[in-house]
């Protein structure tokens, strides 16, 4: 497996890069979002291009990748959230898509072979990213974990999109994937789709419909085709499924082979009440978990996830980091499975 992370790509600076590689990281994931002018100047410009229009012009996608292999890295895939209008099947969708598919291809022609998507859901009304209600629970040595709890979140009053239900959501996903999948199919760019998260059925009236391992199957069989795959989250699948049942969703999607990219974290309590804590310390046994990965033949990127704000350390969390970059690859190497 390839050790990696994912961030804007605001965030990969000439000092952030060097701390990856003294880390022994190889491989990142692009996201495209945040990049809110908080770039460094030799990168300004490439945000900025990066950018620009609703899908991404080959020149910049080779710009991203020639500095990442300046760095001693590689870009192993891309990640970006699909227009409201696609998912609400709102006019202006059919250009979205279009876009969606332009910029498929340039991935294909420049060679990065992942394009990362989710949660098919829209967080309106959200206090935090994600769906959390809390973000300075104290955990372990005092560090501030990031909390969900549906009690809190259920109360939230409906969204200004009005109440949005399952067939909706499915409706438009099915849309989607018949529009793009054959066109990453003939790139050779994995889509891979994210778990809501959390996997209630709805929140502030907006259905969350990738919440189940039949969800999946679903939407697998909608388009059925090796380049329309999942992220298999360590953590979503803990909420949504318990330890015992994250490892028979590594078997079930290892061997029909939709694993695009695993996240690594972990939380203690369950769906309606969690915690994201430190990977030692949660529910899910991580040691079983990567042996299993490799067991089903998982072999692409896995990337640490909601690292833990701990004492002494500020963003963009090196500490954290690089605990759970140190965690993960000695997983790794312990069950053979470091590439």
């Amino acid at each position: 497996m390839k050790l990696g992370v994912h961030d804007d790509l605001s965030s990969f600076t000439e000092q952030k890069m060097s701390y990856l590689k003294q880390l022994g990281v190889n491989n990142i994931i692009v996201m495209r979002s945040g990049v809110g002018g908080q770039t460094e100047k030799q990168i300004a410009q490439l945000v900025s291009q990066f950018n620009q229009g609703d899908y991404w012009r080959i020149e910049d996608l080779l710009a991203v990748k020639k500095w990442a292999e300046s760095c001693g890295l590689e870009v192993s895939g891309i990640a970006r959230g699909v227009a409201d209008n696609v998912i609400l099947s709102l006019p202006g969708r059919d250009e979205q898509i279009e876009n969606w598919c332009k910029s498929l291809r340039n991935m294909g022609k420049v060679g990065i072979p992942l394009l990362r998507y989710g949660m098919w859901t829209i967080n309106a009304g959200a206090w935090l990213s994600n769906w959390r209600t809390a973000a300075g629970t104290v955990g372990r040595g005092r560090a501030k974990y990031v909390s969900f709890d549906y009690e809190v979140a259920k109360d939230v009053p409906v969204s200004e999109f009005g109440q949005i239900i399952d067939e909706q959501l499915w409706d438009s996903l099915a849309y989607f994937l018949k529009a793009v999948i054959p066109v990453a199919e003939e790139c050779g760019v994995k889509m891979v789709l994210h778990p809501a998260d959390p996997q209630v059925p709805s929140l502030a009236g907006i259905a969350r419909i990738i919440r189940s391992v039949e969800a999946y199957d679903r939407v697998f069989k909608i388009v059925p085709s090796d380049y329309n795959c999942m992220i298999f989250c360590l953590g979503c699948f803990t909420q949504m499924l318990g330890p015992e049942g994250v490892y028979d969703a590594i078997r079930h999607f290892g061997r029909m082979n939709k694993i695009g990219t695993v996240h690594f974290r972990n939380i203690k309590g369950n769906l309606e009440r969690f915690d994201e804590v430190y990977p030692d310390e949660g529910d899910l046994d991580m040691v079983k978990a990567i042996k299993l990965l490799k067991e089903v033949g998982y072999k692409d990127t896995i990337t640490i996830d909601h690292v833990p704000h701990g004492m002494f350390d500020i963003e963009p969390y090196y500490i954290g980091n690089a605990f759970q970059i140190g965690y993960l690859k000695g997983l790794l190497q312990s069950a053979s499975a470091l590439d």
